[in-house]
């Protein structure tokens, strides 16, 4: 068993903060091999059965709490290039050192308010996909139009898509394969079945900042063009607020409205302003009423920043 603790010890750890970090998975592998019979191969994950998993499981976690590792706890871009998403054993406690210091709050980012639920990304949101992003990444994620487009065709065929699944393969090949085209770009590969001959899609994951300068991840299909056609101008991240997810109302024709110019509820000038915003780089709020799934019409904004990082679908009353 020591020989086997001093193995563990001498795994290699990533620096992190000035904190060594030792990953979860090297662990579990060489307590796996260690107790496989001797010139017997280690077997994968899903062919050991459910008391062998569990013992592998506790002995790594005695032995990496007798080294002085305490906690396991995810590691996600910024804090680690993409290659490096996954578990790992820390010394440093996940809560923070009291202080009596003061912080002074400018208020909370788009990553934050994403965080927190105050904001949801919409075509994430509309298709039950939050919790699957949360079981990969600790900051939100969102793809391009490309993205989406591929997934609503794939679930269209008569091959057994659904949209769950495919998210899954996508952000699992996000993490656990593909090639770092730099320290913020990533490149993977993902089958996906039924759309004709083509069974292997190129995806490019990038990181990005929002407004308050906060990550968040944005993965689009390589060979997709720059951008739509019929798009004046980029969306960004688009998200909404909990009041206009709560109309239960597709938002995405309100959305390519706003994209193509199409302004809706707005006075001769206001749509005269949007027209200079979009050559000058302004802010663009375009205004709809829709019918929410009650009956009755409501008025939503639609607000894209000056720097397009961003859309956001609002209900006035939340501005």
């Amino acid at each position: 068993m020591e020989k086997l603790k001093d193995h563990i010890a001498a795994l290699p750890t990533i620096l992190v903060g000035g904190e060594a970090y030792l990953s979860y998975q090297a662990v579990t592998d060489a307590v796996a091999a260690f107790l496989s019979p001797e010139g017997a191969p280690t077997l994968p994950a899903d062919q050991i059965d459910e008391a062998g998993y569990q013992r592998i499981l506790e002995m790594a976690d005695t032995l990496c709490r007798q080294l002085g590792y305490t906690e396991v706890v995810k590691l996600t871009p910024p804090a680690v290039p993409l290659a490096d998403t996954g578990l790992y054993w820390t010394t440093v406690h996940s809560f923070a050192a009291e202080s009596d210091a003061f912080v002074i709050h400018a208020g909370p980012s788009r990553a934050e308010m994403l965080q927190e639920g105050l904001l949801l990304d919409v075509r994430l949101s509309q298709l039950g996909l939050d919790e699957v992003t949360r079981q990969h990444f600790n900051i939100p994620v969102t793809a391009s139009d490309a993205v989406f487009d591929l997934m609503h065709r794939a679930v269209a065929t008569r091959w057994p898509n659904d949209y769950k699944g495919l998210w899954h393969d996508i952000l699992g090949m996000c993490v656990a394969g593909g090639k770092d085209a730099s320290p913020t770009e990533r490149l993977f590969t993902v089958i996906i079945h039924g759309l004709g001959q083509q069974r292997y899609w190129r995806f490019k994951a990038q990181l990005q900042s929002d407004d308050g300068g906060l990550p968040f991840l944005y993965i689009s299909l390589v060979e997709e063009a720059d951008g739509n056609q019929k798009q004046l101008f980029p969306l960004g991240h688009v998200v909404m607020t909990p009041g206009a997810a709560g109309l239960g109302v597709d938002l995405m024709p309100y959305l390519n409205r706003h994209a193509a110019g199409d302004w809706g509820e707005l006075d001769a000038f206001d749509k005269r302003q949007n027209d200079t915003a979009v050559k000058e780089g302004y802010r663009i709020l375009s205004a709809y009423h829709v019918s929410s799934e009650n009956g009755e019409t409501e008025r939503i904004w639609i607000i894209t920043e000056s720097d397009r990082s961003a859309t956001t679908v609002l209900l006035p009353s939340e501005y």
